[in-house]
């Protein structure tokens, strides 16, 4: 559709001339900002914050990325299966020692917590017990003359997969420290 200048301009100049224009009076082919253009500059302080556009697609990274392969093993069973009877003793020992004579504080407990599982999971890791991946969880909690049952249920195989857990308790917390063994194939 032609606007009225348009006409008079193609009128004057004759319809062969390469300056046609937009509605908005742009010259055809002229770059127009879009939503999608990255910005020159990559990363920008706003305040405290960062933004990054790190997972933006990079114009000048021209390297192409390799890909691996790996081959099967064929391994379905572990070499050495993951055995309760041994980490259970590590788990209670573990407890014992950093829990004995200690009181309920909510702020050192959750601090506690974490350095206990992470404590017991390189005990663990020192068995050696290859091609396991291992989740550790250590709940300390408050003794105030209630019950407290702690479960969890997962998806496994029940022939390679399995757990091991101990429990400490005193006159002020409960402690259950739980290491899970999940065979990566």
């Amino acid at each position: 559709m032609l606007y009225s200048s348009q006409v008079h301009h193609c009128l004057t100049t004759g319809f062969n001339t390469a300056t046609h224009h937009t509605m908005s009076g742009r010259p055809l082919g002229a770059k127009v900002s879009s939503f999608f253009d990255i910005p020159e500059k990559r990363i920008h302080a706003a305040g405290s914050s960062v933004i990054s556009y790190a997972c933006d697609p990079s114009q000048d990274d021209t390297r192409s990325m390799k890909k691996v392969f790996y081959e099967n093993t064929y391994q379905l069973d572990p070499p050495k299966k993951f055995r309760a009877d041994k980490i259970t003793p590590i788990i209670q020992d573990i407890l014992n020692t950093n829990l004995e004579g200690r009181k309920y504080d909510a702020i050192e407990c959750s601090l506690l917590s974490k350095s206990l599982a992470e404590e017991i999971k390189l005990k663990v890791k020192e068995l050696n017990f290859k091609r396991y991946k291992t989740v550790c969880m250590v709940t300390i909690g408050q003794k105030n003359d209630q019950g407290v049952r702690i479960g969890s249920r997962y998806l496994w195989d029940h022939d390679r997969d399995n757990y091991a857990a101990a429990s400490f308790h005193n006159k002020h917390i409960f402690a259950v420290g739980t290491v899970y063994a999940v065979y990566f194939e």
